[in-house]
């Protein structure tokens, strides 16, 4: 990807599915695209006021990482960890308080349209169409 062009929502649905449910991650990719894509769909998954906890915060990106199960060695901790120091959220100096950063660091990145993606439901669809395909293959 020309690091000009922007992510589009079809860019960003094919990559994370690939990325959560075809590659078998097992850890953070390297490419930056990527990672964005990643962390975008963290960010857009969370259901929290600009300002929250870190017990509310762990509970919204367990949600997450039971939404998307296969990825291995990336746990809730590495994901709020990378999450701050990416900028899309801020912590007080105890961490006992987190805040989403508006706008969005790496907005840019990424077309608008990627905003109407409902990442769990993305997953979830996409999970039964892997199921489907999987059945269909064994059918003669």
């Amino acid at each position: 990807m020309d690091k000009d062009e922007k992510i589009t929502k079809e860019m960003f649905i094919k990559r994370l599915v690939t990325l959560l449910l075809r590659s078998g991650l097992s850890e953070f990719p390297k490419n930056k695209s990527d990672q964005f894509i990643i962390l975008k769909s963290v960010v857009m998954s969370l259901n929290l006021n600009e300002t929250f906890t870190e017990k509310e915060l762990n509970e919204q990106i367990d949600n997450w990482i039971k939404a998307v199960g296969q990825v291995k060695n990336i746990d809730r901790v590495t994901i709020r960890r990378l999450l701050v120091d990416y900028g899309y959220l801020t912590r007080s100096k105890d961490g006992a308080v987190y805040q989403l950063v508006k706008p969005e660091p790496y907005l840019d990145s990424f077309d608008p349209s990627v905003e109407e993606v409902n990442v769990f439901e993305t997953i979830s669809q996409a999970r039964e169409e892997i199921i489907r395909k999987r059945e269909q293959f064994k059918s003669p």
